[in-house]
Parts: C-alpha cells; structure tokens; sequence
C-alpha cells in the first residue's frame, strides 16, 4: 500500500469523529439531562485543554522519535474513553470521561500533520490530496449522524462517536512507520531539560511565535461562525436546507483548494498564504456582519476556502520550512496549543456575549482579528526568509547534512 493512501485512510478515519462530534455532541449532552452552563462548562473546559495536552504528547513523540506508536496509543485510550459514554449520568460523570476523552483524541492532529508533512517534504506526497478526505469525511460524519437521528433517539450519538474512533484505531495501524532521525545520545543531568527543551526553544523564537501566533488569529476567526452562524441564518428566515447549503459550500471550497495544493504553496508560498486568509477574513466577516441577503452569501461561504483551508496551509508550510523534523511534532502541537485552545476559546468566550448582545454585529470581531493577522502577515515577511528558525540540539549532524532542513522538497 502506498503511502499516499496509507495518509489519505488515516485522514478520512480522523474526521469521521468530527463530523460527529462538533455538531451533534452538544445534543447528547442536552439528551443526557446537562443544562445550557453545563453544556458551555464541558466544552470550553475541553478546548483549553488542548493548550497543555497536545504539546506534552508532541513532546513525547519527539522524544521518542516515533509518532505512530503515539498515535496508536492515543487512539486506545480515546477508544477506551468513548465506551464509557452510554453508561454516564450525571455532570461530573461526563465531565471527567470528556475531558479524558478530550485531552487523548485532538492531541493526534498535530502529530499526524507532522507525519503527512515530512512525507510531502521528503517522499513527494501530495499533502493537499491526502488532507481533503479529513474534509469529504467530515460532511460524512455530519450527514450520517444527522440522518440517523431522524429515527432514533440521541443515544445513538454515543454509537456513533464509539464507531468513529474505533474506524480511526484501524487507520491508524495502517500508518508507515517514521523515517528514523538519529539522535545523540542523551545528555545526563536534569531529564526534564531534554524533554522541555524544544518546546523551550520554540517559545523562545519571537519570529517562529509570531507566525503561529498569525495563523491562530486567523483560525480563531471562525469562532463566531462556528457557535452561532447556524443561528444567526435561522434568526434572518432561512431553512435547515438552505442553511446546510451554506455550510456545504464552504466545505466544497476547502477541498477544491486541498486538491490543488501542491501548485499553489509552490506559487505563493507560507507568508502570502497567511495573508490570502487574512484579508479574505476581514472581507467575509466585515460583510456577514451587514447580515447581507442570500445571493451575497453564498460568494462569502466560498470564502471559507481561503480563511480557513488557505491560512491552514500557509501555517502547516510555515511549520514544516522553520522547523527542525527532530522537533515537527513540537511545532505542530505548540500551534495547535494556540489556534485550537488559547486563541479560539478566548475568541469563543467573547463571541457569546457579543452575539447575545448584538446579533450579527458580533462578526466585526472576527474582521477586526483579520486586520490583527495582516499585519502579522507583514512582519513576517520583512523577519523570515524561509529557512529553518532553530536547530534541534539532539539531532545527529548527518541527518542536517542530508538536507531535510532546507524546506525545498516537493509539497513545500
């Protein structure tokens, strides 16, 4: 089995379990008795979360130098975690198993982004291709859940969620092993210092934490889409139908520009991308906030395509050009510590209230976050030449004589 597929099965696995999870998990919470606070309470509890358990289990995997043993073991413990859903009740029941659950799983993002990234830097892989099926596995999960709570109660939710992970367990065994990178022998003293070095290091670089930090806002400029952009269409008149079109049409986008990757990073390259996302963010959301008609939202949806899937590859090229391959996973983890956890949910947290306050004119936050990320986007240009931004002490010379440093490989 080639690699390329081995990737592009893993991906479809991974996102089977966010097509059911992000939209429907609230509803089982709510069918399992937890008021509107304790719903709000699991799931920001969880986002922040992130900030801390991706990039220890990054670390780990650096450290290790095997990212698909990790992988693997953090598909059984969210396996494990899952299977207790149908036997909860209670607030602190479900409380403590999600938040289990929730530290195991999304810590496997950054880590297979790292693998499929080496790959596309070192063996030609077409990233873009083997991306997009997270993407066509998403309106998978999403569609399937949907329809099938049309005939069943939300306990079937759980099911589905269990059967999502337990598909992304299989992926995950057809991974390809890691492409060793030889390491110096570990140094006595402080083991605490090997282990948070890179991470140290990373925090350390004001222009690598200052393109991760770029590409969070971007991302976290979805937030007010993401919670209450299904409302908000539902308060303007339109059906679920229209409203599912909606979404779909940001999705198709997303693909559209994950299948054509490859040429697209090679014209533009990291920075502009993350530009490209930045002013299509203030355009789309600066407009969604005038609550425009039907015929103007669907070109903003197309949008999606450059806020989100744009600006995610301009971030995950960035990454893998500036850093080490020795500390990828460290890399990957710290931004999605970012973007995922510190970033978006603070955008999340005031996105409720702004929404509450003043309906659609909450999206002038998000298009204001986009002016922010612009002019990150231009820092960075006049502070990164495309090259790696640290070095990998414990990282055998060999290996950074064999080139894999320089980010010029195909899919870069």
């Amino acid at each position: 089995m080639s690699l390329s597929l081995r990737l592009s099965l893993f991906y479809a696995s991974l996102c089977l379990f966010g097509g059911v999870q992000l939209p429907f998990f609230p509803v089982w919470l709510k069918y399992k008795g937890l008021g509107p606070q304790e719903i709000s309470i699991v799931i920001a509890t969880t986002m922040f979360l992130r900030i801390v358990a991706g990039p220890v289990f990054a670390i780990i995997a650096d450290r290790i130098g095997d990212r698909r043993r990790v992988v693997i073991a953090l598909n059984w413990a969210s396996l494990a975690a899952v299977g207790l859903l149908p036997f909860l009740d209670g607030f602190w029941q479900i409380f403590i198993v999600t938040l289990v659950l929730m530290a195991m799983w999304p810590s496997i993002s950054p880590l297979i982004e790292t693998i499929a990234l080496a790959a596309a830097r070192e063996q030609g892989v077409h990233y873009g291709r083997v991306r997009l099926w997270c993407s066509i596995t998403f309106i998978v999960g999403s569609f399937g859940t949907g329809w099938l709570l049309g005939f069943n109660t939300p306990a079937i939710i759980a099911i589905c969620l269990i059967g999502s992970i337990a598909i992304n367990l299989v992926g995950a065994y057809l991974l390809a092993p890691d492409i060793p990178v030889r390491r110096k022998a570990p140094v006595r003293g402080n083991p605490f210092r090997g282990l948070f070095g890179g991470m140290l290091g990373f925090l350390r670089q004001p222009v690598f934490m200052l393109g991760i930090t770029t590409a969070s806002i971007i991302q976290s400029s979805h937030a007010v889409y993401y919670a209450f952009g299904s409302l908000n269409w539902q308060r303007q008149g339109y059906d679920d139908t229209t409203i599912g079109i909606l979404w779909g049409v940001g999705i198709v986008t997303e693909i559209t520009l994950f299948a054509f990757s490859v040429p697209v990073v090679r014209r533009f390259g990291a920075t502009p991308l993350l530009a490209v996302g930045a002013l299509a963010a203030v355009v789309r959301w600066g407009l969604t906030a005038l609550n425009p008609p039907l015929y103007v939202l669907f070109p903003l949806q197309a949008l999606h395509g450059l806020t989100f899937c744009a600006a995610h590859l301009g971030a995950m090229h960035f990454i893998t050009n500036a850093t080490p391959r020795g500390l990828a996973a460290t890399g990957q983890s710290l931004y999605g510590a970012l973007s995922s956890g510190v970033i978006m949910g603070g955008m999340t947290l005031a996105a409720g209230w702004l929404y509450e306050a003043y309906g659609a004119h909450a999206y002038w936050l998000p298009a204001g976050a986009g002016l922010v990320a612009l002019l990150g986007c231009a820092a960075l240009a006049g502070r990164w030449s495309g090259g790696e931004l640290l070095r990998d002490e414990n990282e055998d010379e060999d290996d950074v004589d064999r080139g894999h440093t320089n980010g010029s490989g195909p899919g870069c």
